[in-house]
């Protein structure tokens, strides 16, 4: 895909009115070539059988062939077609994106040559012959634009700038190109059309099949990165997936219905990786940050089922569980620890990713659930009112996910188109030392 083009001001449309033009001039010429040679030589005549109109067909392919070849030649030079080369290395080098292009033009080109008043005869094998060109020319397009994608899906596959431990890959540099791509594939398709048309990309079966292509290598290529031995398993890979699947996501919707539809399945997903890499990851925060509370309820919860409400002071004794929720829960601790949490995530979410605001504001749900069930087991089993409460938590949560957005910024590879706008704080003070320090001593 090359490098990433800024903006969809600097994507330079191919020739696509040359395009256009050569295919609604040229084509009747061949047409009218076939239809001449027909009538000349009696080839359509209505009592030949199948066997001998097939015959006379490839007769007057032959002679057609050679009468228009240089308008044949001119049509495909136009349409991007490189020259046969020779030697071991026969594979076509033409222009990828006129290829598209062309391939696009000359298939909405074939509903003109269709004898849909079957009237037969003359007129009915010169439009067979016009359509056979047509598909002659389509499949030359379509093998270089689709060399050209296999070549990108290996680069895709290479998986190029990912860090080895996983730490911080924020968005691929595959990723962040494919929006790119298709904004390209949309400019260069719209270019000399009226300005409502759109082209059914959907609807074309070569092109579709090779667009979802590429974008299956991309979640595949997400997978291995995540899943090597050298990923951080902690948190990298639930990382990696998560910005990634979630730019995906976005920045595919963002550019309308016409490709959202292109690469449902994909989308789909894309989203599930988002969510489940999404769970997985707040819970390990939460329980890196409240490992004390989290394994003191985990064992309430367990002997609970065990022995029932009434007898867990027994096991867990109420001096034990009061002194460590005065330790560890506290208002101000659980600011700081809120805080801390906040901090690690601007930490290992990128910029770039969009994903930040998205993942704080699931993880205050997931706070609100976690204490709440811890609120309803001390109330329950110690008759003992959590403080703070769950509610408390969220308003400290939102608390420490507001403070300090100064910087709106885009999760897609074209900062001049926005997709979900998000806040970066800037802050970098005591927090973010202790936090750097923290994970540079453990797994992060």
């Amino acid at each position: 895909m090359g490098v990433a083009e800024i903006g969809t001001a600097s994507m330079q449309p191919v020739n696509a009115a040359d395009v256009e033009a050569a295919l609604g001039e040229m084509l009747p010429v061949i047409a009218r070539e076939a239809y001449f040679t027909a009538a000349l030589f009696g080839l359509s005549s209505r009592h030949l059988d199948g066997r001998e109109k097939k015959r006379n067909f490839e007769s007057a392919k032959k002679s057609v062939d050679h009468s228009s070849q240089y308008f044949r030649y001119y049509v495909s030079r136009t349409c991007g077609i490189a020259p046969e080369m020779e030697g071991d290395d026969k594979k076509a080098q033409g222009d990828a994106m006129l290829s598209l292009v062309a391939s696009i033009h000359l298939n909405e080109n074939m509903g003109a040559y269709i004898d849909h008043e079957k009237k037969g005869g003359d007129h009915s094998l010169s439009l067979a012959y016009v359509r056979a060109t047509i598909l002659d020319l389509r499949k030359k397009v379509d093998r270089q634009w689709v060399n050209w994608i296999d070549e990108q899906i290996k680069w895709i596959r290479s998986n190029p700038n990912v860090p080895i431990n996983g730490k911080r890959a924020g968005v691929f540099s595959s990723f962040s190109r494919f929006p790119s791509y298709l904004d390209h594939v949309m400019v260069c398709c719209k270019a000399g059309r009226k300005k409502d048309y759109t082209p059914n990309l959907a609807n074309i079966k070569v092109v579709s099949y090779y667009l979802q292509k590429m974008a299956n290598s991309l979640i595949a290529s997400l997978h291995e990165c995540a899943e090597r031995e050298t990923t951080d398993q902690q948190y990298g890979a639930n990382v990696m997936r998560m910005e990634n699947s979630y730019f995906f996501t976005q920045s595919i919707k963002q550019r309308g219905p016409e490709f959202t539809a292109l690469f449902a399945k994909q989308i789909s997903s894309a989203s599930t990786i988002c969510k489940q890499s999404t769970d997985a990851y707040l819970g390990w925060m939460i329980k890196r940050e409240f490992k004390a509370l989290h394994s003191l309820f985990s064992n309430i919860s367990r002997i609970r089922r065990d022995v029932g409400d009434a007898d867990v002071p027994i096991h867990v004794s109420r001096a034990t569980f009061i002194k460590t929720l005065s330790k560890e829960s506290s208002r101000e601790v659980m600011k700081e620890k809120i805080g801390t949490i906040y901090s690690r995530m601007e930490k290992h979410l990128s910029e770039s990713g969009g994903l930040l605001p998205v993942a704080w504001k699931a993880l205050v749900k997931v706070l609100y659930e976690w204490f709440g069930r811890w609120e309803k087991l001390s109330s329950q089993c110690y008759k003992f009112v959590l403080e703070p409460s769950a509610v408390d938590v969220v308003r400290i949560a939102k608390a420490a996910g507001g403070s300090g957005a100064t910087k709106t910024v885009t999760p897609t590879s074209d900062p001049a188109i926005a997709v979900t706008p998000i806040t970066k704080s800037s802050r970098i003070g005591l927090l973010r030392s202790r936090v750097d320090a923290k994970d540079d001593e453990g797994e992060a």
